[in-house]
Order: structure tokens, then sequence, then C-alpha cells
């Protein structure tokens, strides 16, 4: 995806989750978004907060995952980027 791709997704997730509070891809797209167009603090805030709406999805679930230790890599902190990157589920 190109960083304008981000920026759009940025707009559009962002209404979806305003509008559908409750569905964690809306989390996880806005969350993506974020930490594609440099502001991966707020990623994590919004991915981990996702992360509560998750039901039974391990894919979407090893998404979250995958996106917040890219997100915690940013932000310098490995110790977190490791931990989320060992909770994903290699069987998917």
């Amino acid at each position: 995806m190109t960083s304008a791709d981000y920026k759009n997704m940025l707009k559009v997730s962002e209404e979806a989750l305003d509008s559908y509070p409750l569905q964690p891809y809306f989390y996880f797209a806005y969350g993506t978004a974020l930490n594609n167009t440099g502001n991966a603090n707020k990623a994590v805030e919004v991915l981990e907060s996702g992360l509560d709406y998750l039901l039974d999805d391990e894919a979407l679930q090893n998404q979250f995952f995958r996106e917040l230790a890219k997100a915690y890599g940013k932000i310098g902190n490995t110790q977190k980027a490791n931990e989320y990157l060992n909770k994903i589920n290699s069987g998917l």
C-alpha cells in the first residue's frame, strides 16, 4: 500500500469505528493505518483496545499481534514487541 492508501484507510476506518465501536476489525484497520502514517503510539492504544472485542477469531488476533509488535518496535519497546510476536499462533 502507498502512504495515500493508508491516509484514506485512516479516515475511513476512524469513521467506521465511530459508527461501529464493537467491531474489532475496525480497530485493527484504524491501528494499522495509524501505524503506517507515523503514529505508532496511538496505534498501540487503538490496537490494544480492539483486543477486548475479539471473540474466537484467531486469524484476526494474529494480525493484531503482528501489528502491535510492529508498532512497539517503532517506538523502541522491543520487549513488548517480542511479547506480541510470541503470542502469534503459527498454526494459522
